[in-house]
C-alpha cells in the first residue's frame, strides 16, 4: 500500500471521524485483523472509562493503527449495544479530539469545523455562526448558554473556548451517526470479542438510604410502563446525584440501565442518554431533592404500590 502523507495521517489521527480518516480506512486491506480487534477493544475500554488523554506522536505505525482501530471500536461498541456506553464512547472520542484541536493550527480548526458542517466565520478573535446553528449544536451546559454570549442580528459571537465546547458536541454527534451498527452486519468474531470487554460497574449502597427515600429502592427494582420521564427528572436524577452523591455520569448509567429494564415491559420511550445526563446535571446544579413519598404515591397511583 502506498504510504500516506504525513499531514493527512496526522489529521486523521487527531480526528478519526474526518474525511481524511475515512479515505485512509477505505484504502486499508479488507478483512478482520486480530491486531486491530485488540487495539479497538482497548480503545473502547478506555473510552467507556472516560480516559480521554491525547498524545502527540510522530511514529507512522502508531498513528495508522489508531486510525484503523477507530473502525473496529465502532463495531465493538455496537456489539455491546447499550445506549449509555455508546454515548460515553462518543463523548470520550469527541473530548480526545477536542484536546487535539485546542493545540492545532487555525487552518486545521477551520477545516474540522467545515467537515463537521459548522458554518462559522472569524473576526476580531471571535467565531461567528448563525444562532439557529448554535442552538442545534449547543450542548445543554451552563458555560455555553446564549445568556452568556453576544447575540446580534441572528448571529452568535463565540470566544475560542466556547467554540471548542461546541465543536466537541458536534464531534460527538458525528461519531454517534449510524451507531449502533445492526447486529446482523457485525462479524461473529467482533460480537465474541465484545463480550470480553470490561464494563465499569456503578454500585449504589442502598442499605444506607435515608428512611424517607427507601421507597426509591422499590422503584429501582420494579420496571414501570408509564411516567418514566417524570421518574427521571423528579425522582431518580435528584436521588442519585444529591442523596446518594453519585457523579453525573454514574447516576446517568444507573438511570439508563433502569430504563432498559422498563423497556422490557413497554419499549415505547423517547428517553435517551442526552436527556438523562442533562437531568442529572440540572438536579445537581439546583440541589434538587426527590419527590416525597406522599407525592410519589400520587404519581405512581395504579402503576406501583409504594405502601
Amino acid at each position: 500500500m502506498e504510504k500516506i502523507s504525513s499531514d493527512k495521517l496526522d489529521f486523521a489521527y487527531k480526528y478519526p471521524f474526518s474525511e481524511e480518516a475515512k479515505e485512509i480506512v477505505s484504502q486499508a486491506e479488507q478483512g478482520l485483523d486480530e491486531k486491530y480487534i485488540k487495539t479497538g477493544k482497548i480503545r473502547v475500554e478506555h473510552d467507556i472509562a472516560g480516559d480521554t488523554d491525547f498524545s502527540e506522536v510522530s511514529m507512522y505505525d502508531i498513528k495508522y493503527t489508531h486510525v484503523i482501530s477507530y473502525v473496529y471500536s465502532r463495531m465493538l461498541i455496537s456489539a455491546i449495544n447499550n445506549r449509555y456506553h455508546i454515548q460515553r464512547y462518543a463523548d470520550s472520542e469527541a473530548k480526545r479530539s477536542r484536546k487535539a484541536l485546542e493545540a492545532d493550527t487555525f487552518p486545521n480548526i477551520m477545516k474540522v469545523l467545515k467537515e463537521l458542517r459548522v458554518d462559522v466565520s472569524y473576526a476580531e478573535e471571535r467565531f461567528i455562526l448563525p444562532a439557529t446553528k448554535f442552538l442545534m449544536l449547543s450542548p445543554k451546559t451552563p458555560e455555553i448558554s446564549l445568556v452568556h454570549l453576544e447575540l446580534d442580528k441572528g448571529y452568535v459571537y463565540l470566544p475560542k473556548e466556547q467554540l471548542f465546547t461546541l465543536t466537541e458536541s458536534a464531534s460527538s454527534k458525528e461519531i454517534q451517526k449510524n451507531l449502533p451498527i445492526p447486529p446482523k452486519e457485525l462479524p461473529k468474531r467482533i460480537i465474541a470479542e465484545a463480550k470480553t470487554i470490561k464494563l465499569p460497574e456503578v454500585k449504589v449502597n442502598f442499605a444506607k438510604s435515608e428512611g424517607s427515600y427507601r421507597w426509591i429502592e422499590t422503584l429501582l427494582a420494579t420496571p414501570i410502563a408509564d411516567v418514566r420521564h417524570r421518574t427521571v427528572n423528579l425522582v431518580l436524577a435528584p436521588y442519585l446525584t444529591n442523596i446518594k452523591g453519585l457523579s453525573d455520569d454514574d447516576a446517568a448509567k444507573v438511570i439508563l440501565d433502569y430504563i432498559e429494564k422498563c423497556k422490557t415491559i413497554n419499549p415505547d420511550t423517547r428517553i435517551n442518554s442526552s436527556y438523562v445526563k442533562y437531568q442529572c446535571r440540572y438536579a445537581k446544579a439546583k440541589g434538587m431533592k426527590p419527590l416525597s413519598l406522599e407525592k410519589a404515591k400520587e404519581l405512581y397511583k395504579g402503576i406501583l404500590d409504594l405502601d
